[in-house]
């Protein structure tokens, strides 16, 4: 009998009384009290976990990068038998789908992993790219992985790309030990193998808070150069919810925001990670744990951003969905926001570069996934309708076409969100019940766009029947003209 060599399975886990039991402790200064420390340090059932940078402190933060087997995912064996070149099994002819994942920890927080990277990253970048009709100027607040500049350079309209990073010594750990997150071999078009050395690409180390506002704040005139703008800005910094002092005033200060608004173009596009995703048992946003995005919301709304929209990206491999938030500068973006899924494809299609083994250049965005990104989740839309002074769209609000009580309202309380299915068989409901509040929901709905589509700025309710009505408006104006498949039309 053969017996393989044994293998060693580890945890870690601290001991003692800290937060809680502490008051002078801060458990956001100590990483063994963050992701790294309770999610996987103290796992005994992860099959493999290797350390590659191990607590490797720059002068901005600690840095982690793990390898792991979860066998819930994968397994050992499989794995071991993908290192043999010729024992003809399935994994030994796709060793690519059995490697070890790594992860990314800066200062104890799960930042990134090789099996959720290009799921975060392509929802990050390509729904703002590929709104802006022609971004040739990109910035990247953070993003040291390079993962976020090499989706930016895919698209062939860009000319230039500057990444903004505080932490260099981070990046050059990057490229050592995560050189797939700014693998650039297989794209046509791309001077250089590694995504920070193509010919488009600048990397300015030093701080975004600065940085932008020195070029674009109010010393400046309210703008600057107009060829130093941009066309889209992408912040890919920190969680706005973890508290930590790299992270700065990057979702609090009105005079930086100010400047992101002034260093974009007429059309610009900002976007912006938000950090994990509303829950609906929280309370509303400016008083839950997720504060700082009502903050940055605010302060996007006050500088002049004429549209927010909010959409979860849950594919990442991080414990929740992940939220993220694009704000245009002009209200027009909100339609090509809105296209359907073979727009997209055409648009992704003459806009991204090809590869040179013939692969797809995206392995997860592409049409459909942006359709589900144009829905606003119910969570946002339940949040919202928490506000303090609530929002008169709210009283209109559900899931179905059933009357429903609101939560915590009236006997006589009753609440409709009308369906995309319904809009074209709501005329047939006017003998059933309640046919009178679901005509007045239709009608409010249309007056949503024409009351508010120039001045709403953030209003998930908004959003879910701004597509609805104007998809309505444009059926009843075909028929109206005699087009042809309108007899049941009304």
């Amino acid at each position: 009998q053969i017996f393989h060599e044994p293998r060693m399975v580890w945890s870690h886990k601290r001991r003692g009384f800290r937060d809680g039991f502490d008051p002078n402790w801060d458990k956001y200064e100590h990483p063994l009290d963050q992701d790294y420390g309770i999610d996987f340090m103290r796992k005994h059932d992860l099959d493999r976990k290797v350390p590659l940078v191990f607590m490797e402190e720059t002068e901005f933060q600690h840095v982690d990068i793990f390898e792991r087997i979860d066998p819930r995912l994968n397994s050992f064996g499989s794995y071991a038998r993908s290192l043999s070149n010729d024992d003809g099994s399935y994994e030994s002819l796709h060793p690519e789908l059995f490697k070890p994942d790594k992860v990314l920890y800066l200062d104890g927080v799960q930042q990134s992993t090789l099996y959720g990277e290009a799921e975060y990253h392509e929802g990050l970048v390509h729904p703002g790219m590929i709104t802006h009709p022609n971004p040739k100027r990109v910035a990247i607040i953070g993003g040291g992985e390079g993962a976020t500049l090499r989706e930016v350079l895919k698209h062939n309209t860009v000319k230039e790309a500057f990444m903004v990073e505080i932490d260099g010594e981070l990046v050059e750990l990057c490229k050592e030990h995560l050189p797939e997150w700014s693998n650039c071999t297989d794209f046509v078009g791309i001077d250089a193998d590694s995504c920070f050395d193509d010919s488009r690409a600048s990397v300015v180390y030093g701080d975004a808070f600065g940085w932008f506002i020195d070029r674009f704040g109010e010393k400046k005139g309210g703008g600057g150069n107009e060829e130093e703008k941009f066309d889209v800005i992408i912040m890919d910094a920190l969680d706005p919810d973890k508290f930590v002092a790299i992270v700065g005033s990057l979702y609090k200060d009105n005079q930086f925001v100010d400047a992101l608004f002034q260093g974009l173009s007429e059309e610009g596009v900002f976007v912006a990670q938000m950090g994990e995703t509303d829950s609906i048992y929280e309370p509303a946003v400016e008083v839950g744990p997720f504060k700082d995005k009502a903050h940055m919301m605010k302060a996007l709304e006050s500088v002049g951003f004429q549209t927010l929209l909010n959409y979860d990206e849950g594919h990442s491999h991080f414990d929740a969905p992940w939220n993220m938030l694009v704000a245009f500068k002009h209200n027009k973006s909100r339609s090509r926001w809105y296209r359907n899924a073979a727009e997209i494809e055409i648009d992704l299609h003459q806009r991204l570069l090809q590869t040179k083994s013939g692969d797809p250049p995206l392995r997860y965005f592409d049409g459909a996934t942006m359709m589900g990104y144009q829905t606003t989740t119910r969570s946002q839309e339940t949040l919202y309708c928490r506000r303090e002074e609530v929002p008169r769209e709210c009283n209109f609000a559900s899931s179905h076409l059933e009357a429903q009580r609101n939560a915590g309202g009236g006997e006589g309380d009753k609440a409709f969100h009308i369906l995309p299915s319904t809009w074209s068989v709501i005329n047939d409901l006017t003998e059933r019940s309640h046919a009178e509040e679901i005509m007045t929901m239709a009608n409010f709905a249309e007056e949503m766009i024409d009351d508010s589509i120039e001045s709403t700025v953030y209003n998930p309710v908004f959003e879910r029947n701004y597509r609805q009505a104007t998809a309505k408006r444009r059926s009843h104006n075909q028929c109206s003209e005699g087009s042809t498949g309108c007899a049941t039309e009304n």
